[in-house]
C-alpha cells in the first residue's frame, strides 16, 4: 500500500503534547490524525458535513453510505449529538449499508436494525431514502445492483457515483463486508456481492457493497482505530499485500478523494 503524491496539507510529523511529533503512515491518499486535543471523529464529522453540503448545493441531494460495523456506532452517535452538525442536510440525504449479515432485520446482529437505532430515526431520513439491503434475500446482491441503477445511476445530477462511503478498518484489513480471501474483492464490475468471513469471532455470511461500488465514490473516508489496526496499517505498509490478503490495499479513490483518518493510539502503532 503506497502512499500517493497527494498533500496532506500538514507537516511531516503531528505535534502531541511535549512536542513529540508521529509521522504519518504511507497510506494511499490522504491521511489525517487528530493534534492533542482533538478527537479523530471531530475530523471525520467535519469532513462529512462539508461533503454532504457541498454536494446537495451541487446536486439537490447526499448518497452517504455507511458501513454497518460496530465500531462506527460512536461515529453515529456523535452525528446526533454535536451541535456543530446540526446543520447536516438529513432530509436530502439518501442513506446506503455498504454491508450487512444475512439475518432478518430484527436480530440482534443485523446492521441495519444497529443504524436504525443509531442514526436512521435519530435523525429523521425519510424512509423512502434509506437504502437497506434486503440480506435474507437469494437475489440479495441483485437487488442491490438494481438500486444502484435506479437511484444513482438515474440521478439529475452527479449520476453514477455515491457522494461519501465511510468505512471502519479490521485488524485483518476488513472494510465493509470484504473479508481476507474472498473472492468478491477481485470483483471487476458488480457492485453488490454476496461474502463470507473465516473469522469464528464474526458471523460467516454477508452481503457487501464491491470496489467497482466503494472506489466509485467521490469520498471515500476509512476510520481506523486502536493500537491492534494501527499494527496491521505498519504491517501492510512494508510488506504491500494484496486485496486478496488484506482488502484495504484494494481501496484507491478513483473518482474522489481518500481519506484515511486515525485516532492518536493507531496513528503511532502504524509507524513504530
Amino acid at each position: 500500500m503506497d502512499r500517493s503524491d497527494s498533500d496532506t496539507g500538514r507537516d511531516d510529523g503531528y505535534p502531541l503534547e511535549g512536542g513529540v511529533p508521529v509521522e504519518r503512515p504511507p497510506l494511499p491518499g490522504l491521511v489525517e490524525v487528530p493534534d492533542h486535543g482533538e478527537d479523530v471523529l471531530d475530523l471525520l464529522t467535519a469532513d462529512m458535513l462539508a461533503q454532504a453540503l457541498d454536494c446537495t448545493h451541487r446536486f439537490g441531494s447526499f448518497h452517504l453510505a455507511i458501513s454497518g460495523s460496530e465500531s462506527l456506532e460512536p461515529l453515529c452517535r456523535r452525528m446526533m449529538f454535536d451541535p456543530d452538525l446540526r446543520r447536516f442536510p438529513w432530509d436530502r440525504t439518501h442513506l446506503w449499508l455498504v454491508d450487512d449479515c444475512c439475518v432478518p432485520r430484527n436480530d440482534p446482529l443485523s446492521c441495519y436494525w444497529r443504524l436504525r437505532e443509531t442514526l436512521i430515526q435519530p435523525a429523521g431520513i425519510p424512509l423512502p431514502q434509506v437504502h437497506s439491503i434486503p440480506s435474507t434475500d437469494e437475489t440479495a446482491d441483485e437487488i442491490i445492483e438494481a438500486k444502484f441503477r435506479e437511484v444513482v445511476d438515474s440521478r439529475s445530477h452527479g449520476a453514477g457515483h455515491l457522494d461519501c462511503v465511510v468505512l471502519d478498518l479490521g485488524k485483518n484489513g476488513r472494510v465493509g463486508g470484504l473479508f481476507p480471501g474472498n473472492d468478491a474483492i477481485t470483483e471487476p464490475t458488480r457492485r453488490a456481492r454476496f461474502t463470507s468471513s473465516n473469522d469464528q469471532d464474526v458471523y460467516p455470511h454477508w452481503v457487501s457493497m464491491t470496489f467497482p461500488a466503494i472506489n466509485a465514490a467521490r469520498m471515500i473516508a476509512v476510520l481506523a482505530q486502536g493500537r491492534e489496526v494501527g499494527e496491521a496499517i505498519r504491517m501492510a505498509t512494508s510488506a504491500s499485500p494484496s486485496a486478496i490478503e488484506f482488502p484495504a490495499a484494494g481501496l484507491r479513490g478513483d473518482s474522489g478523494i481518500l481519506k484515511w483518518y486515525l485516532d492518536l493510539e493507531a496513528a503511532i502503532a502504524a509507524v513504530s
